[in-house]
């Protein structure tokens, strides 16, 4: 009995888990369409990225989806799985990329001991913790940041390959060619919004290296919170 808790509490590794929420974000002039969007965890579980913003085709770059929480505490994301396709430029990108798992790791004690975790919606209580942002750029350009209460941390920067698609990676109710599956996938992005970025609009825009300005924006709000004693 003792052996068995002694297994399940090392299996578990509590000390190792925590609070975060991860949403993916898009420019609103380079709509995407996801086949597959999630991290793998360090236990090898999957972790959940919240895409209905980018779905919608409402997303825009550096703004993360707006309601956070976090049921439980879990393992740290090790791996981003990636497999989507663009309407600009009609190609299929997938992709595992590593993360820097003793990075994260480092941030999230960081945080925490400068008072830089924020708050997260939990339905016991709210908790504490930090936000992964997925950025999907142009021409198969990916990053990844951390955030918190004044903190924002750039964990990787990459960029995929067009492939093309494998497997079910076209399958819509049945398997149909590229052509029918993009026209699939983006039926509900308005057609005045196709027209506008058909004919060329944002079509230099370099995504990849524009700054969120992710503290700049809430920088306010953090000063009239810490004020007011909402935050610590």
């Amino acid at each position: 009995m003792i052996t068995t808790i002694i297994y399940k509490v090392i299996t578990y590794k509590s000390w190792d888990r925590y609070h975060y929420f991860s949403s993916v974000c898009a420019p609103e002039s380079y709509p995407i369409a996801f086949h597959n969007i999630y991290f793998i965890l360090a236990d090898g579980e999957l972790g959940s990225i919240k895409d209905e913003d980018v779905e919608r085709f409402t997303s825009k770059w550096g703004e993360e989806y707006y309601f956070a929480e976090s049921n439980y505490r879990e393992r740290l994301p090790v791996k981003l799985v990636l497999q989507y396709v663009s309407y600009r430029d009609k190609k299929f990108y997938s992709d595992t990329l590593n993360l820097p798992e003793k990075e994260i790791r480092q941030i999230f004690k960081s945080a925490f001991l400068n008072k830089q975790a924020e708050k997260l919606y939990s339905p016991s209580n709210d908790v504490k913790g930090l936000k992964f942002l997925v950025g999907i750029a142009n021409n198969g350009n990916v990053a990844v940041w951390m955030r918190g209460v004044y903190l924002e941390k750039l964990l990787l920067k990459q960029k995929l390959k067009p492939r093309e698609p494998q497997g079910d990676e076209t399958f819509w109710e049945k398997r149909l060619s590229k052509a029918d599956y993009i026209k699939k996938s983006f039926e509900n992005l308005e057609d005045s919004v196709k027209l506008k970025l058909d004919n060329g609009f944002d079509a230099k825009a370099n995504y990849i290296d524009t700054p969120t300005h992710y503290i700049e924006k809430n920088k306010e709000l953090w000063d009239y919170q810490k004020k007011n004693k909402i935050i610590d």
